[in-house]
């Protein structure tokens, strides 16, 4: 099937958003990237240590490689089977692999996953390598392991030699920001290159997200074939990629103070039952409850107060556990608009509190998913709004959390020129 094919061109912007990320990170001085600054700061250190390992159980397909990427001028380390690949991944980092699927002893697949398992080789890109078409099964499931893109032999020197040149760019210009992170320190370096990353990634997954609807029209109705299942998989990655690079411009732009609220009057009663709607498939076990009048006029921007509420909300969900109900509230007190949402999650120490809503803050740390914005970027709208967001929890004692939101009626609108200012 034809169109399989453009899974692998979707591969770059959407499987492998970490080493893209990095690349556009160089722009950070003048929102361009300058490739004569980039030359002058890379080391000989550097170039030499970009490497490639290509893994394949026969030789002469090994030396194929070879000849195909000698043109590049980039080490290349050889494996003839899956186990040896792993021993060399225990002895150095590597810019990309080349892997081929069918091997026996450890296949190609098994490879790779182990490969992901380990932290320190789990982001290194790898481009599968398949003889036949019927393999492409064994690609998705490549994909779902964590390959970011394939190739069908006999492979095309050229496309070959593109696509490697890609990566091999790429791993290269992370290494300088990391050079660039030690001489400016690692939060100035960050905040240089957020909004930089934001702005260009908009484009290309506008574009893969086209593409890959588009592609997904292709197949009739009720088809569950692995191509299909592998496009959605793409789709829905895409979209978790659009929420990310939506928090990453609103926290470059909270941070500058850069935007001023719209308000106007809406009722806010009718709309909490659509975040419930909305939100209630990505929380599976979880039930939920919302305590409000039957009509709650409020003067807010509209847009930056779902925000707010998406974002407290999604926080529950993400640390709730199995069957736990989460609890959406809204009332007026007085002149004010009380808002809240309470789980049965872990729970933040006292010591952590102010930790969630600063950038990049986590009170658990990595493994419950999330960058650590979106706290951040409710309490940056709720000061806009000139209210306050606070955190009421005390584990042990206490099971979960409950956030709160204060907004004063109706609000005194921020001139952009002072913002801007």
């Amino acid at each position: 099937m034809q169109n399989l094919r453009f899974d692998a061109g979707l591969s770059h912007s959407v499987k492998a958003p970490a080493q893209f990320l990095l690349a556009l990170a160089t722009c950070h001085e003048a929102g361009r990237w300058n490739p004569t600054r980039e030359r002058g700061l890379m080391t000989a250190d550097m170039q030499s240590a970009t490497r490639i390992l290509i893994v394949d159980d026969r030789e002469a397909n090994l030396l194929a490689l070879e000849g195909i990427l000698e043109s590049l001028g980039v080490p290349l380390v050889r494996a003839l089977s899956g186990r040896e690949a792993l021993g060399h991944l225990l002895q150095g980092d590597f810019a990309l692999i080349l892997l081929d699927v069918q091997m026996p002893g450890l296949s190609g697949l098994e490879t790779v996953e182990l490969i992901k398992r380990r932290e320190r080789s789990r982001d290194i890109p790898i481009i599968l390598i398949t003889a036949i078409s019927r393999e492409l099964a064994f690609v998705f499931q490549g994909y779902a392991y964590g390959a970011v893109d394939y190739l069908l032999k006999p492979v095309d020197p050229e496309i070959l030699r593109a696509k490697v040149k890609v990566f091999v760019d790429l791993h290269r210009r992370g290494e300088l920001i990391r050079l660039q992170s030690k001489m400016l320190g690692e939060t100035e370096a960050r905040d240089a290159f957020l909004g930089v990353i934001a702005h260009e990634m908009r484009t290309p997954l506008t574009s893969a997200k086209t593409q890959a609807q588009l592609a997904l029209r292709q197949f009739p109705a009720g088809d569950d074939s692995g191509a299909k299942r592998a496009l959605l998989v793409i789709s829905r990655q895409i979209d978790r990629l659009v929420k990310l690079v939506g928090d990453v411009l609103d926290i470059s732009v909270l941070k500058d103070a850069r935007f001023a609220i719209e308000p106007h009057e809406f009722d806010l009663a009718t709309l909490l039952p659509e975040y419930v709607d909305r939100l209630g498939p990505l929380s599976s076990g979880l039930t939920f409850a919302i305590e409000a009048p039957a009509q709650l006029t409020v003067t807010a921007d509209r847009d930056r107060l779902d925000q707010v509420i998406t974002n407290l909300l999604s926080n529950a969900i993400r640390y709730s556990p199995a069957g736990g109900k989460i609890v959406l509230s809204a009332r007026s007190e007085g002149t004010d608009l009380h808002l809240s949402v309470s789980d049965e999650g872990l729970g933040v120490v006292k010591g952590k509190q102010e930790l969630v809503f600063e950038r990049f803050g986590r009170a658990h740390g990595a493994s419950y998913g999330g960058l650590g914005l979106g706290l951040s970027i409710a309490k940056g709208i709720v000061e806009q709004h000139h209210g306050r967001i606070w955190i009421e929890s005390d584990p042990p004692h206490r099971r979960g959390s409950t956030f709160h939101v204060l907004l004063p009626q109706p609000i005194a609108v921020v001139p952009v020129a002072l913002l801007s200012a």
